[in-house]
């Protein structure tokens, strides 16, 4: 089982490392500056991420029952937005990849601020610190994304001849990753999660991605991208709180499992809302 653990965290490295560099490969810098120049769209980005899903997280921890670590699951990933998943799904949905590019490194740098200050508020008992959030995403994402954009930018020819290749790869690490992880958490989960954790997850993904969409603006394209990076909650720096902060396992195992429902809700609206965009086109 620990070899199986194993092989997940690595298929999900891969996706993390392959993807970042496949959008570094695919697009330029003055592209994803260009996409964040929209002060509404912004706005509304951080509203839903900052204000409305925190509170909505808040809600339901109240409304619906859960036990502690299920709870503090929720709030975990009420308060991280920003995800590596979010260029991948916004690439199934032929959204706006660049915006939702800078959008994701624009909520993650946001992120390490915001949650050491607003989690010891909601949870007294978590210790965070913005560097234990930050590491991560510097090293796997930021520093893959660079070596692309670079290379756009010094060998443009090579960069659009390597991308596609990069691409089917970190969908490769995708598919990858979500088998291994459900084959090496599927007992544990059964186990320890009932129907309010469920409940409570689905609620928090789909009202989420429901702001991100109203708030989207009139372009199917830019709506897509605040849906689906308001709904992809920053998995990796609530595992990296979860880990530092609290004992209880159960809270990891609540993390995996809103992860695992993410993956099933988003995709498939992700892939049918790319079928759409494709037919109308």
């Amino acid at each position: 089982m620990p070899s199986l653990e194993f092989a997940a965290k690595f298929a999900i490295f891969s996706f993390v490392v392959t993807s970042m560099l496949s959008v570094g490969l695919g697009l330029s810098l003055s592209q994803i500056l260009e996409s964040l120049r929209s002060t509404r769209l912004i706005f509304s980005a951080l509203l839903a991420n900052f204000v409305l899903v925190p509170m909505l997280s808040y809600f339901i921890i109240r409304v619906i029952a859960l036990s502690r670590p299920h709870a503090i699951g929720i709030l975990l990933l009420g308060t991280g937005a920003g995800a590596p998943f979010l260029p991948k799904l916004v690439e199934f949905a032929r959204g706006n990849l660049a915006f939702a590019v800078g959008l994701m490194f624009l909520l993650m740098t946001i992120t390490i601020v915001y949650m050491p200050m607003v989690l010891p508020i909601l949870l007294p008992t978590a210790h965070v610190g913005a560097w234990a959030i930050a590491k991560p995403l510097v090293t796997v994402m930021l520093i893959p994304l660079s070596l692309g954009l670079l290379l756009r930018a010094r060998k443009d020819a090579f960069a659009m001849y390597f991308e596609p290749y990069m691409r089917q790869a970190s969908t490769l690490a995708l598919v990858l990753a979500i088998i291994l992880v459900l084959a090496a958490n599927y007992h544990k989960a059964v186990r320890m999660i009932g129907f309010n954790a469920i409940l409570a997850g689905a609620v928090l993904l789909l009202v989420s991605l429901a702001c991100g969409f109203v708030l989207g603006g009139a372009s199917a394209d830019t709506r897509s991208v605040l849906a689906f990076g308001t709904a992809q909650r920053d998995i990796s720096a609530a595992f990296v709180v979860a880990v530092e902060s609290f004992s209880d396992p159960d809270v990891v195992i609540m993390l995996i499992v809103v992860a695992l429902l993410g993956v099933c809700i988003q995709i498939p609206i992700a892939l049918a809302l790319g079928r759409r965009a494709t037919t109308t086109k």
